[in-house]
Formats: structure tokens, C-alpha cells, sequence
């Protein structure tokens, strides 16, 4: 008996000593997050904690920033260097510790006290002890597990973040790429708009139009000349926005770009994958789900412990004043006479039930947000071909008409010029539809939770040959008809 009460002493000791010795891992669970990005992504992550990180991450992204940016590179730039989100990764470590506290037993409390007599010849009074939350004890299973769901929910919002970065710079990117490409059309208009106010100089000098003629000449070329001063500014602007997420400064800030918006796919999945595709890969769903769940474990255990009050075990030992010791056992519990934890699962019950509900209209809204991404998506194609197909071969043939008139003096140079004019905006239109296709597009891979189908890829050009290349209005053909007129 003597034996079997050390050996089980022995092994209570080594349980305590391991409990006291637990650690806080390192990756917190990050493995499982680069693991359900992987999976909607085809991008890396890495969790910047050392200097070591840091400079595989330096010289990934220097490699990055060595050709054009595309959606593809700005996004791994994001992904490995946005402090936003490298910020995110460090609630991974917070929950991890709460995962490893909950695993740990509370420390024992260590008490004494003394006591004089008010007699000389009685000795003084010393009681110590050691006691331990026995309650902290019982329920250590229950917490630890607890604490893992709602680690589990942390693992995935910190993985949704990551999708939701992926879909924010690219959205970005096409804004910035599509702001460069207005404001080189409008340079291209403000050009054209600056050769018919020469004209119009000359014209004026030659007495072959009125003063308001002129003066409505110039006001039309400073209107352009204001376009294009917005554009350049709503350039610059974006294109800062982008390197914030992008998380660069410095030297790395003098990123190119590509000369053009890439092609759309030709195609879209039909509507039922969409849906299907959404409940099934989207994270943070996922992650009201384990919310629910992590409510749910909270109110089964305050409901089977409601009746449980504190309980604490130890032992004492006390010298009475006749010097003698007494030691023993101690033992406090609460007595659960008014509170029985009726508050506690009053708030847990009305918590689940709001989780339970923002879990079901989350599930709509996200199968209404893909009907309605898609549904843009089909709008703005039809836009893109009605301009490709339509809009803009008709400008490019008033073009090619106007200037036949011209050369054979049928019709004057405003004309032409206006008609110059119009192509443009009708191009700048097109540009802007192509542009924002790429943003709805963005929307829906991070509605569908990160990944689109194959078949959704480009594989033809989106751009037209613009009229300007063959029918550009230049100074010298300015000159040529004011030469006519004198």
C-alpha cells in the first residue's frame, strides 16, 4: 500500500511538473492556414518571425519587381510583405496561447498566518497550507477543448483574410492598370483637342471663322486638358494605393506595368456551380460555423457545471500554543444557494441563437452575392462586345468617312477632328467596361472563396486596334489645311 501511494504520488508529480512545463508552439497553427490557402489559391504565405524570413521575403520580392507587375506578382508581393497581414498571423499566436493556458492547471495557493497569545507563557500561533483548485481540475478537458474551436475559427478568419487580400489587390491592380490606360487615351484626346484650337488659331487669323468659334475651340481644349490632369491624378493615386497593400517604399515603389488589360475569358461557369461552389469553399462561413459550435460547447458546459460551485483541496498544518502540530486535509466549496448560473446561460442561450441566425442569412447573402457577381459578369461581357463589335467599329468607320470628305475637301477639319474625338471616348468607354469586368471578377473568385474554375481563363486579346494608328489627326495635316485656306 505504502508503494502504490508514492508511485501514484510520483506519477501526480510528473502529470503537474509537464502541465507547468508547457509551451507556446512557434507556428501557432500556421501550417493549417498556408494549407487552406493553398487549396483556393496559387500563391505562398510566409509568416515573417525572424531575420532569416525576412530576407528570403527581401529577395523574393526584389525578383518580383524585375519585370512587368502582373495580378499574379502583385499579389505574392502582397502576400508576403503586406504588414496588415502579417499582423493577422499574430492572432494565430494569441489564440495558441489561450489553447496552451487552458491546457495548464491554475498554480496552488501557498498560505500562512501567525497568531500571538496574550498570555507569556503560551507559545505563538503558526498555521500554513497549501491548497488547489479542485473545480480547475475537473473541467480542464472541457476548457481545452473549448479553446481548440475556437482556435479552429481563428485558423480560418485568418485564412478568409488572406483571400480576401488576394481579391483586394487584384481589384487594385485592374484599377491601377485601367487608370493607366484612360490617361493616355485622354493625353491622346487632349493632343487631338490641342491640334483643332491650332486650327481654329489659324482660321481665326485667316478671317474664316468668328471670334466664338474660337473662344468655344479653346474652352473645349482646357476642358480636355482638365480630363487629363484628373486622370494623371487618379493615376497617381491608385497606383499609391496599390503599393500600400503591396507593403513597398523606398526604391521598390518605381514598379512597371504592363502596357495593356488582359484578356477576358471566354466564357462563364453556369449559375448552379456557382452557388454550390461558394457554401462549399467559402472560409469564413466555415469559420461561423466553429463560432456556433464554440457557443454551443460554452453552454453544454456552464449547463452541466451550473450546480458546481468552487472547489478548493489542500492540506494545512498548524502549531497550537501548547507547541503542539496538527496537520490535515482542507477543504472549501461553494454552495450554489443564489446563483446557480442562470445569467451565464441566459447570455450563452441568446448568443448561440444570434450566431445560429448570422450563420443562416450569411448562406443567403452569399448565395445572392454569386448570382449577382455572375449576373455583372454577363452584363459587363455583353458591354465589352457591343462596344468591341458595334460602338467601335461604327466610330472607326465615321472616321475612315469623315476623313475621305476631308481630303476631298467635302468636309472641314473640325469635323474630322470631332469625329477623332468621339472615337476616343467610345474607346475610353470600352476601356472602362474591360476594367471593371476585372474588378467583378475578383469579386467572384473571392466570393467562391479564392479559386475559379480552368475554363474561366483568357485566351483571346481583348483589344482592338485603335483607329489612331491609321487615321491619327497630327500638327502636320493642321498645317496642310490652313495652307489650303490661305
Amino acid at each position: 500500500m505504502k508503494y502504490k501511494r508514492s508511485y501514484l504520488g510520483l506519477v501526480l508529480g510528473v502529470v503537474l511538473f509537464a502541465a507547468g512545463c508547457a509551451q507556446v508552439p512557434k507556428e501557432a497553427g500556421f501550417n493549417e492556414v498556408r494549407g487552406l490557402v493553398e487549396e483556393r489559391v496559387d500563391h505562398r504565405i510566409q509568416w515573417t518571425q525572424d531575420a532569416e524570413a525576412d530576407r528570403e521575403v527581401e529577395k523574393a520580392i526584389e525578383e518580383l519587381l524585375q519585370g512587368e507587375l502582373t495580378p499574379e506578382t502583385a499579389v505574392q508581393i502582397a502576400l508576403l510583405n503586406n504588414p496588415n497581414l502579417q499582423a493577422a498571423y499574430e492572432d494565430l499566436g494569441i489564440t495558441q496561447a489561450d489553447v496552451v493556458e487552458a491546457g495548464m492547471l491554475e498554480n496552488p495557493v501557498l498560505f500562512g498566518q501567525a497568531r500571538f497569545p496574550n498570555k507569556s507563557e503560551a507559545s505563538n500561533n503558526y498555521e500554513f497550507g497549501i491548497a488547489q483548485n479542485f473545480l480547475n481540475i475537473l473541467m480542464q478537458p472541457a476548457r481545452k477543448k473549448l479553446s481548440t474551436i475556437r482556435f479552429e475559427q481563428v485558423k480560418l478568419q485568418v485564412a478568409d483574410e488572406v483571400i480576401q487580400m488576394v481579391a483586394r489587390v487584384q481589384k487594385s491592380f485592374f484599377t491601377v492598370l485601367g487608370a493607366r490606360q484612360i490617361r493616355d487615351l485622354r493625353n491622346e484626346i487632349t493632343l487631338a483637342a490641342g491640334n483643332s484650337y491650332e486650327l481654329a488659331q489659324r482660321l481665326h487669323t485667316a478671317g474664316n471663322i468668328s471670334t466664338l468659334e474660337l473662344v468655344t475651340e479653346k474652352a473645349h481644349y482646357e476642358q480636355t486638358r482638365l480630363e487629363f490632369a484628373r486622370s494623371e491624378t487618379v493615376l497617381l493615386d491608385e497606383r499609391e494605393h496599390l503599393t500600400r497593400m503591396m507593403g513597398l517604399w523606398g526604391s521598390q515603389i518605381k514598379w512597371r506595368l504592363p502596357q495593356q488589360l488582359p484578356a477576358i475569358p471566354d466564357a462563364e461557369m453556369p449559375l448552379e456551380h456557382v452557388e454550390s461552389m461558394a457554401i462549399e469553399s467559402r472560409l469564413d462561413l466555415v469559420a461561423e460555423r466553429k463560432a456556433v459550435e464554440a457557443l454551443a460547447q460554452a453552454l453544454g458546459i456552464t449547463i452541466d457545471w451550473r450546480w458546481v460551485g468552487q472547489i478548493e483541496m489542500g492540506i494545512s498544518r498548524e502549531r497550537e500554543t501548547d507547541r503542539t502540530w496538527v496537520t490535515g486535509p482542507s477543504l472549501a466549496i461553494e454552495l450554489p444557494i443564489f446563483n446557480q448560473r442562470q445569467a451565464d446561460i441566459a447570455r450563452l442561450e441568446a448568443q448561440l441563437r444570434r450566431s445560429q441566425n448570422r450563420l443562416t442569412a450569411q448562406a443567403v447573402e452569399i448565395r445572392s452575392e454569386v448570382r449577382s457577381l455572375r449576373s455583372r459578369l454577363i452584363m459587363q461581357r455583353n458591354i465589352i462586345d457591343h462596344y468591341r463589335h458595334t460602338v467601335l467599329p461604327l466610330r472607326e468607320q465615321i472616321v475612315d468617312l469623315t476623313l475621305k470628305n476631308y481630303n476631298f475637301m467635302l468636309t472641314g477639319a473640325f469635323e474630322l477632328i470631332m469625329a477623332k474625338q468621339q472615337e476616343f471616348e467610345a474607346y475610353q468607354k470600352y476601356l472602362e467596361a474591360i476594367r471593371d469586368y476585372w474588378i467583378i471578377r475578383a469579386d467572384m473568385q473571392r466570393s467562391l472563396g479564392g479559386r475559379l474554375p480552368s475554363h474561366m481563363q483568357s485566351k483571346h486579346n481583348s483589344r482592338p486596334d485603335m483607329a489612331t494608328q491609321k487615321n491619327k489627326i497630327t500638327k502636320q495635316d493642321v498645317r496642310v489645311h490652313a495652307k489650303r485656306i490661305k
